[in-house]
């Protein structure tokens, strides 16, 4: 009857064309691509320590889940299951105490929340006419909502802030009170220049399957084309690990006063001293 099919998708049907197939994998590894750069950073993100969970990661474990379960789905002809981002951040956020600057003191950390809320969206299902009641502007909203919501956590956003601001006003971040601001602003720049990049790719249709690979090269982007604009230490204040940068702080730190003690500077003491202080640069950690 109209409307109906089987349970599992036949694989061997395709038509009589024996090239179906070999055709098929370029768009079907821009989709793993996809997937993958798409759960790689949502994990990342949620794992990261400035977030301070508690609980260990498995990387490895989620992602043959994730595989098992997207092959069932496609056995069955069903979307696939890929993390989304912007929610799973919010998430956390949510559930995060923190203090009056934003710093994550510790996470309420659930299975519940998850459960009942994947529980809810399948009890949506028997509300679809109810759904199809709310005008698209109002899904729009919400999904620009959680965007704007979750721009504050971003230190790309912070950065972009300082093309408005005075810079007697920056924040006191490890940035900006070690690298020069034009160094910073580059940064930027060049951040927004790959952000519109992959914008443009993904909204223009004659090319957008290649938005996957857009992604994907933005990792040997930051590995080999950003160093030769910034230093190591430059881009470890940028992108780099909490502890890898208190470490560089700590070293960096520890040199100047050893320099301002050998060149007669008491670096704790203010007054007249006998030569100015030298800032010594700190090789990569």
């Amino acid at each position: 009857s109209v409307g109906t099919r089987p349970w599992l998708a036949d694989f061997s049907d395709i038509g009589g064309k024996a090239w179906v197939p070999i055709v098929a994998a370029g768009p079907g590894f821009l989709a793993f691509l996809l997937v993958f750069l798409d759960n790689g950073i949502t994990w990342h993100l949620v794992n990261h320590p400035s977030n301070k969970l508690k609980h260990g990661v498995a990387y490895n474990w989620d992602l043959v889940l994730n595989g098992a379960m997207n092959f069932v789905n496609g056995s069955l002809g069903l979307p696939w299951l890929v993390a989304t981002t912007v929610p799973c951040i919010i998430h956390v956020g949510a559930l995060a105490e923190k203090d009056k600057e934003g710093t994550v003191i510790s996470v309420q950390e659930t299975r519940l929340t998850g459960l009942f809320a994947h529980l809810l969206l399948g009890l949506m299902m028997l509300f679809l006419d109810v759904l199809k009641l709310l005008p698209l502007p109002v899904l729009y909203g919400v999904f620009l909502f959680m965007g704007l919501s979750s721009l504050t956590s971003m230190q790309m956003w912070h950065r972009f802030l300082l093309f408005f601001m005075q810079p007697s006003q920056y924040p006191a971040t490890c940035y900006t009170k070690y690298m020069r601001i034009a160094q910073i602003h580059k940064y930027t720049i060049i951040q927004i220049f790959f952000f519109g990049l992959i914008f443009f790719v993904q909204n223009f249709e004659p090319i957008r399957i290649a938005f996957p690979l857009m992604t994907f090269l933005c990792i040997p982007a930051r590995l080999f084309f950003l160093p030769l604009f910034f230093e190591g230490w430059e881009l470890m204040l940028l992108d780099g690990d909490d502890e890898e940068i208190a470490e560089w702080i700590a070293l960096k730190e520890d040199k100047v006063t050893n320099v301002s003690l050998e060149e007669g500077v008491n670096p704790h003491k203010g007054g007249d001293y006998e030569k100015p202080m030298k800032i010594v640069d700190v090789d990569d950690v």
